[in-house]
């Protein structure tokens, strides 16, 4: 009767997942709904069988964490009046995500499983792309009834630039897709299709850091999809795109004003300025906001626009150095076990989701998407799902 019960949790936490994905661009209720229901869940089944070995198997992923954790936990020192503003950020904000990180690397340990969070991504994801369809050429989009404003698409989504979050995330992983050879070439044709849906759709956003995103996910791609075939010229190909032609469109990209730059440069100047201060231990956890107008000439109640700016200003060096270490940790194991195993279809979705992650952290040089409630969760649940999808991958070269 036992097992019987931890079986229906076991289940109950992989669809309220399921339901989380589908949900990060549809509604911000239903979404938070299905991520209790999973930890519920979840922690239910722990309960009745205390089972720790996902965490052991994947030690120094979460001890870089923990450190991450107890350097923004530092930072409460520097809070001084908005100390239970800090305490907030730190223990609601971003301490539900080490929970759910473990939640998705124990749920997901089957390559089954992985293939269908990656399929119910990407079946959100089109949705969302017609969606943007809908709502440039009719002037509604039908997941939220959002009417086009000014000419600018944004689909479920608040504003175009978390809309751009969103496709520069899932792109690599339709795209990966497309690429497996699948024996029906129908599929094949479906599969690129939607990705052209979604590139299509990023582009009306007009938002340059998500087709920059987008265009270092799509190349990662690429590349590790045709590994094989571009072994002896990989490397030069790898690092001519990522040291030369990144930059470069970047830097065309970050300069191209027609729109604004929505009043990054100022605030960048005040954060550095805040770094200046204090460089170590932050201004404190969440406290950019209220600090930001005595050092941009008047301009408060704004973020940095760039995630790694904003947890330095806020929470420290060290705890940015420890942001970087855990990102880098996920795809050094990911890139590896992608070079290492033969392809397959799981391995291509390794290759689309760890591309996912990485157009997510480009574009995040552009913005605060991590501070997001719905893009906070595609982020960790992407990471997440990379880490399972390696675990699996390695596995089976086992």
């Amino acid at each position: 009767m036992k097992q019987k019960i931890i079986g229906v949790l076991d289940k109950a936490v992989e669809y309220s997942v399921y339901g989380m994905i589908f949900f990060i661009p549809v509604s911000i209720a239903l979404l938070g709904i299905f991520a209790g229901s999973a930890v519920f869940f979840f922690l239910a089944k722990k309960i009745l069988a205390p089972d720790f070995r996902s965490i052991k198997a994947n030690r120094l992923l979460f001890i870089l964490l923990l450190v991450f954790f107890i350097f923004m936990g530092l930072s409460l020192f520097s809070s001084g009046p908005l100390l239970g503003k800090s305490l907030r950020a730190l223990l609601i904000k971003w301490g539900r995500f080490p929970l759910l990180l473990w939640l998705i690397i124990d749920t997901f340990r089957e390559k089954k499983r992985i293939i269908r969070a990656a399929c119910v991504l990407s079946f959100g994801a089109v949705l969302v792309g017609i969606t943007a369809f809908t709502q440039r050429f009719l002037g509604f989009e039908f997941l939220r009834g959002r009417p086009l404003n000014a000419g600018i698409i944004t689909g479920p989504f608040k504003n175009q630039n978390g809309l751009a979050a969103y496709l520069a995330c899932v792109i690599p992983v339709a795209l990966s897709f497309s690429l497996w050879k699948h024996k029906t070439v129908f599929v094949k044709w479906v599969l690129s299709l939607a990705s052209v849906v979604l590139g299509m759709s990023l582009f009306w956003t007009f938002c340059r850091g998500g087709w920059l995103g987008a265009i270092a996910g799509v190349i990662f791609v690429i590349l590790l999809a045709n590994y094989q075939l571009l072994k002896k010229a990989f490397w030069p190909v790898f690092l001519f795109n990522y040291i030369v032609c990144i930059p470069l469109i970047g830097f065309c990209l970050f300069f191209y004003r027609s729109r604004g730059d929505a009043n990054r440069f100022p605030l960048f100047h005040g954060a550095w300025k805040m770094i200046e201060e204090s460089p170590f231990l932050g201004k404190g956890l969440g406290t950019f906001m209220n600090y930001c107008g005595q050092y941009t000439k008047g301009l408060s109640g704004y973020y940095v626009h760039n995630c790694f700016l904003q947890i330095w200003v806020e929470s420290g060096v060290f705890s940015l150095l420890a942001f970087l270490l855990f990102a880098g940790y996920v795809f050094y194991r990911s890139f590896h076990s992608i070079l290492k195993v033969p392809k397959s279809l799981d391995s291509f979705i390794l290759i689309g989701l760890s591309g996912g992650l990485l157009s997510f952290l480009v574009h995040s040089f552009f913005d605060v998407h991590l501070y997001s409630f719905q893009l906070s969760f595609l982020f960790w649940i992407v990471l997440g799902l990379t880490v399972a999808a390696t675990n699996a991958n390695i596995s089976r070269s086992e």
